[in-house]
């Protein structure tokens, strides 16, 4: 009885998640944000199938293993979609490319530095980066071009001269600021259209919404824009989210990461309470490029690992 009613309670749980996911349930706060979490609320069909499998009465019920079966490939399908074999060997050449949450509170200027010379970036956007913090950066890195958003702690570093660049909010502030900056850049022969976004921590119904409606704002600019195009930065979003992949479908740029592995980026900042919570928060989009390699580099005292790919032009 203990055995029939402990698997009766899991299946009865995974079946919840999978009609939550397969859903318009799964665009509500605060159900949208447990989806954040996909690969870990997985587990839970995942211990469904074994007890099936393990417990010998319950394995000889057809119906139950089908089921238990049936919910494991329902629920971890959105993970399995994203999940590949990293590219091995060396890195290739190309334009390197790198998004990178420094945490505003990170005082470890040097960690930061080597973080970032490590990757040896030719586009780098920053997030949480104070004035004092981009000064020091400016005056250590080499790089021959950079901006610094207004309103907000955004900022972009470039090897390639940056024609233009602009502080916008393209129509959705949060408490008066802005969270994303505008940059045209000449590389080599080619103009390249780069958008350094950070909407806010959705973990708050408000904030939640506020992020959606600037990953929809995102899409729709990124959509317009002709040429080569690259949106990166801290989307406080994982792959899973349906917000997320409402911006990419309508956007219709290339998650750099996808079938490259699950490169987790947030968190890094080590707590008993976040010690084994690791999510693909950081991301970076392109189109008008192949992608050759993506990975993440090293922390440098921040709570995200950067997020570095390597491009060519398609």
């Amino acid at each position: 009885m203990f055995y029939r009613l402990t698997s009766t309670a899991l299946l009865l749980l995974s079946g919840i998640q999978v009609l939550v996911y397969y859903s318009p349930l799964k665009f509500r706060w605060p159900l949208a944000v447990l989806v954040e979490l996909w690969p870990y609320g997985g587990m839970l069909p995942f211990l469904s199938f074994v007890w099936v499998v393990a417990i010998s009465r319950l394995r000889r019920q057809p119906i139950r293993v089908s089921l238990a079966t049936l919910l494991l490939i329902l629920i971890w399908t959105p993970v399995l979609n994203w999940v590949g074999l990293p590219p091995l060997g060396a890195s290739p050449t190309g334009l390197r490319v790198m998004a990178y949450n420094l945490w505003i509170d990170n005082p470890n200027i040097e960690a930061i530095e080597q973080s970032i010379l490590g990757e040896a970036p030719d586009i780098l956007f920053l997030s949480e980066v104070s004035k004092p913090m981009m000064a020091e950066l400016q005056a250590r890195l080499d790089f021959p071009h950079s901006y610094r958003t207004s309103g907000s702690n955004n900022a972009l570093f470039s090897r390639y001269p940056i024609l233009d660049a602009t502080t916008t909010d393209f129509g959705v502030k949060t408490k008066g600021r802005t969270f994303s900056l505008m940059a045209q850049l000449q590389v080599k022969d080619d103009p390249v259209t780069v958008i350094g976004v950070h909407p806010p921590v959705p973990i708050f119904q408000t904030l939640f919404h506020i992020r959606n409606q600037q990953l929809d704002s995102f899409a729709k600019v990124s959509e317009s824009i002709a040429g080569k195009v690259i949106v990166l930065g801290d989307f406080n979003a994982t792959p899973w989210s349906p917000h997320f992949q409402r911006f990419e479908r309508i956007s219709q740029l290339q998650n750099v990461g996808h079938r490259q592995w699950i490169w987790a980026t947030w968190y890094f900042n080590q707590t008993l309470s976040t010690r084994y919570i690791k999510i693909p928060l950081d991301h970076i989009e392109t189109r008008g490029f192949k992608v050759q390699k993506t990975w993440t580099g090293q922390t440098g005292g921040s709570d995200h690992k950067p997020i570095i790919t390597v491009l060519k032009p398609a």
